[in-house]
């Protein structure tokens, strides 16, 4: 396993969840709110190691037709993930009651 450091901040207010994941792009961030269970995936197009990553998914970003998918929303969006500069950030439309940080291993 990478032994590099993950730092991991959560703001939460009355109309949404903000998660700054830093430190690496290789990890999924599951949400629990009132409305159900959302799993937020790395952006795409990020570089390696990252590329390897179990968590890797066609769903990220915008689905077809250039609407939302449910797993994120595109850069800009005022819901999903969205790349920074030493990690990403996701943004859940409410306050989630419980939120979880899974990170990919080696093979």
């Amino acid at each position: 396993m990478d032994d590099t450091d993950i730092e991991v901040d959560s703001r939460i207010t009355a109309d949404r969840t903000v998660i700054d994941v830093t430190g690496t792009r290789d990890v999924a961030v599951v949400v629990r709110s009132d409305d159900g269970e959302r799993i937020y995936l790395p952006p795409e197009g990020f570089d390696d190691p990252v590329s390897g990553s179990p968590y890797t998914s066609p769903y990220q970003g915008a689905g077809a037709g250039g609407e939302e998918s449910p797993y994120g929303g595109a850069t800009g969006s005022t819901r999903g993930v969205m790349e920074t500069a030493d990690g990403f950030r996701v943004t859940h439309p409410e306050p989630v009651t419980e939120f979880d940080v899974y990170r990919g291993g080696e093979d």
